[in-house]
């Protein structure tokens, strides 16, 4: 079929598949292996009540709960016996009793109690819950989902070691409490800084600070373990603005302050570590871990985590209307508007989608490293050896004085 006069003929009927090797996390596909080799958020630690909490990762159903000695333990959502869900079950001091028969587990799958079986029988001791580790840092709760051979440790990102910074993990709901679509057409927006020069700025008004309506140029950098880039403005008032966002293989992500105006010189540090986690292949919520610094005479604020759903930040209204955000559409309506799993056959990628291209080949890349069976980036092996440097920044600079 020719395309000489751009008719959609046949064109938009007879749409090419999705990248599967790239978006799906089935377990047991190439990028739900990838997944499954870091620690991922599932849970902010407050959530985790008298009550389980079901959820969906990665296209596995489970349940976390917090037992009543404080150990925090997610199991198969499914009872081995026959079935109930577990988000019905007691929590109880030593873990979680189904509601049906009262089989009793631990944190780790382990049955404690089968209370309709004969009082010497041992069949309690022969099956064991699917479970996976867990781990409490900042107010968030991460498992690790993948061989329990390959289990590496848990890294930090130095931007959370600051003097004097508090640590505030809550759950990113700017694409919606749970994005309709694949995580990664979210996760490429980090590197993507050419869209808030456009969208945030031109189309819906200035969604953040006059500083970004300043058209800037940008530079792609590709390191062992992100994908960086590196907005320069120089601002009406004359100073230059450099901000520097990073993206993490695979799904983890920093940016500075969006508050950023540009009328001082000085330089901020990236505020937190962002998380885009699959649901399944076509639905996604986001986590932050974010960095604040309160001092005896300022509470510090942080404007992504009061934000309304579909929102970028705090400072904007919440959308009410389809009409709304058709005139003032976000990040929330860019993305997930590209369909439950965007297309990249569709796409006609220019010169100002550096980034994504970078982050797609570091995923490729990262890919190839299991299939030889290394381990792929930002795995660490040593707890000695285990900090993540993080070169997010605002950075601005006064015009140099006239001589």
């Amino acid at each position: 079929m020719t395309d000489d006069n751009g008719s959609g003929y046949g064109r938009i009927a007879n749409a090419p598949k999705e990248d599967e090797l790239l978006t799906h996390v089935d377990f047991g596909t190439p990028m739900g292996e990838l997944f499954r080799r870091y620690w991922q958020p599932i849970a902010v630690s407050s959530e985790l009540t008298d009550l389980p909490k079901r959820i969906r990762i990665l296209c596995e159903d489970l349940v976390v709960f917090r037992d009543a000695k404080g150990r925090v333990g997610l199991l198969g959502a499914h009872c081995i016996h026959r079935g109930t869900s577990l988000e019905y079950g007691r929590i109880e001091a030593e873990g979680i009793r189904c509601c049906y028969h009262g089989w009793l587990y631990d944190t780790e799958g382990r049955c404690l109690e089968q209370p309709a079986e004969p009082a010497r029988s041992t069949y309690k001791d022969e099956v064991r819950q699917p479970w996976y580790p867990t781990h409490e840092y900042g107010g968030l709760v991460f498992a690790y989902m993948g061989p329990p051979d390959k289990k590496p440790e848990f890294p930090i990102f130095d931007i959370w070691l600051q003097e004097g910074a508090t640590l505030y993990g809550y759950r990113n709901v700017s694409r919606g409490v749970v994005a309709d679509c694949n995580w990664l057409q979210i996760q490429e927006n980090a590197t993507d800084p050419f869209h808030t020069f456009f969208l945030h700025s031109t189309i819906s008004g200035l969604q953040f600070t006059p500083a970004y309506a300043a058209k800037p140029s940008v530079k792609f950098q590709r390191t062992p373990y992100s994908v960086q880039y590196a907005r320069d403005a120089v601002l009406p008032n004359g100073n230059r603005w450099l901000r520097v966002g990073e993206n993490f293989c695979p799904n983890a992500r920093s940016l500075p302050p969006q508050t950023e105006t540009g009328e001082e010189a000085g330089l901020h540090r990236g505020r937190f570590i962002g998380w885009w986690v699959p649901v399944d292949n076509t639905h996604t919520i986001g986590f932050q871990l974010e960095t604040l610094f309160n001092t005896k005479d300022k509470q510090d604020e942080s404007v992504w985590a009061t934000a309304s759903p579909g929102r970028s930040n705090s400072k904007q209204r919440p959308a009410r209307t389809y009409e709304d955000t058709q005139r003032r559409p976000d990040d929330c309506e860019a993305q997930v508007s590209q369909g439950p799993i965007a297309v990249h056959a569709l796409e006609h990628l220019a010169t100002s989608d550096g980034g994504v291209v970078l982050v797609r080949r570091m995923l490729r890349e990262a890919l190839q490293a299991i299939e030889r069976g290394e381990d792929p980036p930002n795995v660490k092996r040593d707890a000695n050896d285990r900090i993540i440097k993080v070169a997010a920044r605002n950075e601005v600079v006064a015009p140099e004085p006239v001589a």
